[in-house]
């Protein structure tokens, strides 16, 4: 143990949840709940017009930061999973609308996010739902484009991919894969919640149709917030999976088509768009190249301990290539259970990070992790300290050492 006194509290489950926030974000959803209040669209005076301006310079620092065609291509979801859920169930109702059948390709990388919406659909015969999970190295948890191609057939409506893996930090290519989908004509939809603000992504360039991403982790907002980025004419293709409200042609009982009108419902999250807003104007001022130059420097650190974790029983799944990866990192240990790493972690050390499955149960089956119940997984963000990752590491080299197995 490190010392006897209160320990700094170490919090490395960034992959989870960004903590601390980006500077402004706390105040900013605290002026907006103690000063505005209102609901924005719901009214034409002052305050409801302040809620509106809100969402507007939120959607519109997302779409610079993601090089979007303009801001009403962002629309605001619950979080990133309700994001996918819109996106996949949208493209199953456009195509059951039109009376086609709907085959999806998807990858062993995939969070439950996209797994389970794709299985509860598969089971429901009638709407004629079927997926590919295409494999991914057992090593470095690169997902070969060529693979995805293969698996593309007549049907094939959708390709899913994590772009930056929950479990290994592994980065796919991106714009291989998109090439790909473009020569087949097969939209892209890409799970952005471990790289959206810790990588630079710029979606025209890569050729993304559809990108969803959670607020709350690395674009430093708060909780309860996320959006999906819809390519200008995706709407033809992906359909509503709510209608309601809008504040906007309140005289018809139809939902309206414009974006991002179209897929939004109810009541927004206006305050927690408002600190968003605060954390992704951080992430645009500091720049994004900078964040990215920091979070480098501590997967160098790590990297450069791999050994010593060896040496510690520790097996580190997926690349070790730090330009194919973001700083999420996932051990194994020969003896120890990876609950039991994650509670002397604390303990013992005062460092907070995840074990377990990590809603990834195919990514885990992939590395060869599933039967030994996971891994402990520490995460990084742009706040993340050498300070701190050496802390981590030191206290993992001697959990590790003190319960090797002999020989």
């Amino acid at each position: 143990m490190i010392g006897r006194g209160v320990m700094e509290r170490v919090y490395l489950d960034n992959a989870a949840t960004s903590f601390p926030k980006a500077p402004g974000v706390v105040e900013a959803v605290a002026r907006y709940m103690e000063r505005v209040g209102a609901s924005p669209g719901r009214g034409a005076y002052r305050e409801s017009r302040e809620g509106a301006a809100v969402l507007r310079g939120c959607r519109d620092a997302i779409a610079a930061l993601i090089g979007a065609e303009g801001e009403e291509r962002i629309v605001f979801t619950l979080n990133c999973s309700d994001a996918l859920h819109l996106a996949i169930k949208g493209v199953v109702l456009g195509r059951v609308a039109r009376g086609l059948g709907t085959h999806i390709v998807c990858t062993q990388m995939d969070h439950n996010s996209v797994l389970r919406p794709l299985r509860a659909l598969e089971q429901i015969g009638a709407l004629r739902v079927s997926f590919s999970c295409v494999e991914a190295d057992g090593d470095s948890g690169l997902v070969d484009p060529g693979v995805i191609e293969r698996a593309i057939g007549a049907e094939t409506a959708l390709v899913c991919v994590a772009h930056g893996s929950n479990v290994t930090g592994t980065l796919q290519d991106l714009g291989a894969i998109a090439r790909v989908c473009r020569s087949r004509g097969v939209a892209l939809l890409v799970d952005a919640a471990q790289s959206l603000g810790h990588v630079p992504v710029d979606v025209r360039a890569l050729g993304v149709d559809l990108l969803a991403f959670p607020g709350h982790k690395g674009l430093l907002g708060p909780l309860g917030t996320g959006g999906l980025y819809v390519r200008a004419g995706m709407e033809d293709l992906v359909a509503t999976v709510r209608e309601g409200g809008t504040g906007s042609r309140s005289e018809e009982d139809v939902h309206p088509d414009e974006m991002p009108d179209r897929y939004e419902a109810g009541s927004h999250n206006t305050p927690g768009l408002a600190g968003l807003e605060r954390g992704v104007r951080y992430l645009l001022e500091r720049g994004i190249e900078s964040v990215r130059a920091h979070e480098e420097g501590l997967m160098e650190r790590f990297l450069s301990r791999v050994g010593d974790l060896e040496d510690a029983g520790f097996r580190l799944l997926g690349t070790r290539r730090m330009e194919e990866r973001v700083g999420v990192f996932s051990l194994v240990h020969g003896a120890l259970d990876s609950g039991e790493v994650a509670r002397r972690l604390e303990e013992e050390f005062g460092v907070l990070v995840r074990s377990g499955i990590h809603c990834a149960p195919r990514a885990h089956r992939a590395m060869g992790s599933l039967a030994d119940g996971g891994a402990v997984r520490l995460s990084v963000s742009c706040f993340t300290t050498d300070a701190q990752m050496e802390r981590a590491l030191e206290g993992l080299v001697r959990i590790g050492v003190s319960a090797r197995v002999p020989g």
